[in-house]
């Protein structure tokens, strides 16, 4: 098991699952009959009996030591593949309590950790569906990219595979246990982390002197950093990608930025309405490049692989413009740090950047320790066209992450053929009305939206 694959395993507690998870939306295909087609989708997805490895893994730990992989031979899709209903009137906030109360219990390590569950009974007549995997197996982004891989741009196509059937997840690599390649391997990565020490300096020293770089431990203490236990509440809700790029294209800030600054919005009214608005600016942590497939924000191409940087989100600005303004500079002085770093480098800095989650248990007991960031805010790219399963028409993908320790809140984003899907994801207690954010975030783009229009001649 590698490293970044056991710490998931060993980190993950009963008030901690370690899983993230995507909601999807389906649309019937046509001539179904009502309440049908979740049946139907749960028998053909039980009937791919062939799933691939990265499926049949299952964490292993002799003597309560370092994880292991073992692989399971026999895998009952049964288990994994449930059949459910909405409660009450089959609303859409019906829908948000249930998947909010399956993201709030732990996936069971007695099984590969993964679940997908088929929901029927919404109102609109949506079948959704709900797939949760481990950390350890999967992060969000790649768990994405398997479900979409299932998908069809036809419409008229019936035998799409499963996301476990070999022709999707393709096996994976397992790093070599030769002690030479090991040792090679070791030399290289201290070698390039060597490297990267004069850059992380020279860029650190020029943007602290200059105020614009955000660094870890530089967050001022939230209620969205407040200790969390088990229980999460989910709030979603959809825009059109048009209106952003309209405002983009209005402000000359990058789509990225447009999408930070309505997120950055809303948090700081959230915050103002529980009377809780630090006078410093709150900082969001990104575990992706936020590029909307479009303009890239990190490195050249944005191929730097998934890692983490730190920006500001400017909240202690009132005028919309003006905020704009601060988070684009953050993310261009942040991005420009990160585009003089090779793969390896990237990835290294984003340990380190991520390291003072670990001193989340200290900080419980040392009030002066500040938090690395305040909220995590994500994105993943989903297909510009439309895509199908066996007829069935993906109507809205929500991702949903999981929460760090310390960690109370976070904000995750997708495209799909022009809408921007948006997940939000708290804990119950510490984060109170969590719905609310949502409507922030409408109100936060309409705020940015007037501004533009009357700052423009």
């Amino acid at each position: 098991m590698r490293p970044t694959e056991a710490m998931f395993v060993l980190f993950e507690s009963p008030s901690h699952p370690m899983h993230v998870a995507t909601l999807t939306l389906f649309d019937p295909p046509p001539g179904t009959a009502p309440g049908a087609h979740a049946a139907e989708m749960v028998a053909r997805l039980r009937a791919h009996t062939e799933v691939a490895e990265l499926f049949r893994k299952l964490p292993s730990r002799p003597l309560h030591g370092y994880p292991w992989w073992r692989f399971e031979k026999h895998i009952d899709l049964g288990y994994h593949v449930r059949h459910t209903a909405v409660p009450g009137d089959g609303t859409m906030a019906e829908l948000l309590s249930l998947v909010s109360q399956m993201h709030s219990m732990p996936l069971d390590p007695q099984h590969p950790m993964w679940e997908m569950h088929v929901i029927e009974g919404l109102t609109d007549g949506r079948t959704a569906v709900y797939t949760k995997f481990h950390l350890s197996l999967t992060d969000g982004a790649s768990g994405m990219r398997l479900l979409h891989r299932a998908l069809t741009v036809d419409p008229d196509l019936q035998d799409c595979p499963a996301p476990w059937s070999p022709s999707v997840a393709a096996p994976t690599l397992q790093p070599s246990l030769d002690p030479r390649g090991v040792l090679r391997s070791g030399l290289v990565t201290t070698r390039e982390l060597t490297a990267a020490v004069p850059t992380l300096i020279r860029a650190g020293y020029h943007g602290l002197t200059e105020e614009h770089l955000t660094l870890p431990l530089q967050s001022p203490p939230t209620i969205f950093n407040a200790p969390t236990g088990r229980a999460r509440k989910v709030a979603a809700r959809s825009w059109h990608l048009k209106r952003l790029r309209r405002l983009a294209a209005c402000t000359g800030a990058p789509l990225d930025v447009v999408v930070l600054t309505m997120c950055a919005g809303a948090l700081r009214a959230y915050l103002l309405e529980q009377y809780a608005l630090p006078d410093a600016p709150l900082t969001a942590m990104l575990p992706v490049p936020l590029d909307l497939g479009e303009s890239p924000t990190i490195g050249p191409g944005g191929n730097r692989g998934i890692g983490a940087m730190v920006v500001s989100l400017a909240t202690d600005e009132n005028d919309p413009l003006t905020r704009l303004a601060r988070i684009a500079d953050s993310v261009a002085h942040t991005s420009g740090i990160v585009a003089a770093l090779s793969r390896t480098q990237f990835q290294l800095v984003s340990v380190l950047t991520l390291s003072p989650i670990m001193l989340d248990p200290v900080r419980r007991v040392l009030d002066d320790i500040p938090p690395p960031f305040n909220v995590m805010i994500s994105y993943t790219p989903g297909p510009a066209r439309p895509r199908y399963w066996n007829g069935a028409h993906l109507d809205a993908v929500y991702p949903i992450p999981t929460l760090a320790r310390g960690q109370a809140l976070s904000i995750t984003l997708t495209s799909r053929s022009g809408q921007l899907h948006v997940a939000v994801v708290g804990d119950r207690t510490a984060v109170p009305h969590l719905h609310r954010i949502i409507g922030h975030l409408d109100s936060a783009l309409t705020d940015l939206d007037t501004a533009a229009r009357t700052a423009s001649p």
